[in-house]
């Protein structure tokens, strides 16, 4: 009789579980609010249509995300950004000032793990999540039952914008150093990196060396050339390549690369599509769509969804493509450099195609002799990059460990 009734308990239990989901999720369709975390650029208020409480724009931490977003795509860094952040005493996200329930923190502090997550919560276009995903309709899409805070084009712009920003080839650590990924030996054609010399001096360093040895230990036939490793001074370094940079584009506006309003529906694809997994598992495994009505219901839904997929994929078939043009933010390469940090700097001169190449030093030379560099900018500078790339590609994450 025990265990009769503790299945009982634990049946109703269950059922009880899902009323409540149910009766959240319904609430949620209706534009409800339901209690847990508030998303960063709204606020709670009460319903004007209604019982209950709706989440509204919050103006002010709209404007933030709207500035936010125009640093990130006018290519400023996710440091530089939360550091000004902090510095303005801007709440964060998790702050108590704006969450009242659940997870809270005393710290207005910014970190990028907080941008990021921000920046990629598809709740900026007004879109319902739970459980970490969308909401969706019967036809697959999102459901949005808010005012959305950005447009779709900028929200793809932005997605892009940090999906390069993660690309193995474009990663660097926060308070990199200027010319890390941009310097390269003229010896054997390795990247050089910082390391302290005499008195504590910055100086980089070629990592051919190290290479080599590596590759000799492991007994590979092509071990590369031998280097010896120079070494540079690194200020007066830095120093050269950015006064070579700002007498070049330090008059020249910096330009914001913008999406042109073209069709893509592989967003929309991949949403009827987990929609159709999604309605499979309910059926099949979590038991859902009992009994003949159910059975009816699951074929119904599953038929709308399988001609909204239909109809997307051939609607992306004859999409209209897209396409990019620069126009001019407003602000020339010498500001944006007098306002950015370390990692700021380094991107505009990786953006403009910045490339550094050290010739071996003189016999005797104690001060840097400026003709062992040679710098490159635009198509040529990206050139060459490209090429040091792809020849040591096999060993770059390696070498990132390095200073």
């Amino acid at each position: 009789m025990a265990k009769v009734i503790a299945v009982f308990a634990e049946l109703e239990s269950d059922t009880i579980g899902m009323r409540v989901s149910s009766a959240h999720e319904h609430l949620r369709r209706e534009g409800r609010y339901t209690g847990g975390r508030v998303p960063y650029g709204y606020m709670v208020v009460p319903n004007p249509n209604g019982a209950g409480k709706v989440l509204a724009v919050n103006e002010d931490e709209a404007k933030t995300i709207k500035r936010i977003v125009e640093r990130v795509l006018a290519k400023d860094s996710l440091m530089q950004i939360i550091n000004d952040l902090n510095k303005e005493g801007v709440p964060s996200p998790g702050h108590t000032s704006r969450q009242t329930t659940g997870k809270r923190s005393d710290s207005k502090q910014w970190y990028t793990t907080t941008l990021r997550s921000m920046l990629g919560n598809p709740q900026l276009l007004g879109q319902v999540i739970e459980d970490g995903k969308p909401i969706l309709r019967t036809d697959g899409l999102p459901l949005v039952n808010r005012p959305p805070i950005l447009d779709t084009d900028t929200w793809q712009m932005l997605q892009d914008e940090l999906e390069r920003r993660a690309n193995p080839g474009e990663k660097r650590r926060e308070g990199t150093s200027l010319l890390r990924g941009i310097m390269h030996c003229g010896v054997c054609g390795e990247r050089m990196y910082t390391f302290s010399g005499r008195n504590g001096q910055l100086r980089y360093r070629c990592i051919g060396p190290l290479k080599y040895r590596q590759r000799a230990a492991k007994g590979e036939e092509k071990q590369g050339v031998k280097c010896y490793g120079p070494t540079v001074a690194g200020v007066t370094t830095e120093e050269h390549v950015t006064e070579q940079f700002l007498a070049k584009y330090g008059h020249l506006s910096v330009m914001r690369m913008v999406q042109e309003v073209g069709e893509d529906f592989r967003p929309q694809i991949r949403q009827a599509e987990e929609a159709l997994a999604d309605l499979q598992k309910d059926r099949y495994d979590r038991g859902l769509f009992k009994g003949d009505d159910g059975a009816i219901r699951y074929a119904e839904q599953y038929a709308k969804l399988e001609e909204r997929l239909a109809s997307l994929k051939e609607r992306q078939r004859t999409a209209k493509p897209g396409g990019v043009k620069a126009e001019p933010t407003g602000e020339t390469h010498a500001e944006q450099w007098k306002r950015s940090d370390v990692a700021g700097k380094r991107d505009l001169l990786l953006n403009a195609g910045g490339y550094v190449e050290v010739a071996p030093a003189r016999r005797g030379g104690k001060k840097l002799d400026i003709s062992r560099l040679s710098v490159y900018f635009g198509e040529e500078g990206h050139m060459r990059r490209a090429a040091a790339a792809e020849e040591n590609k096999p060993e770059a994450e390696a070498a990132d460990s390095q200073g």
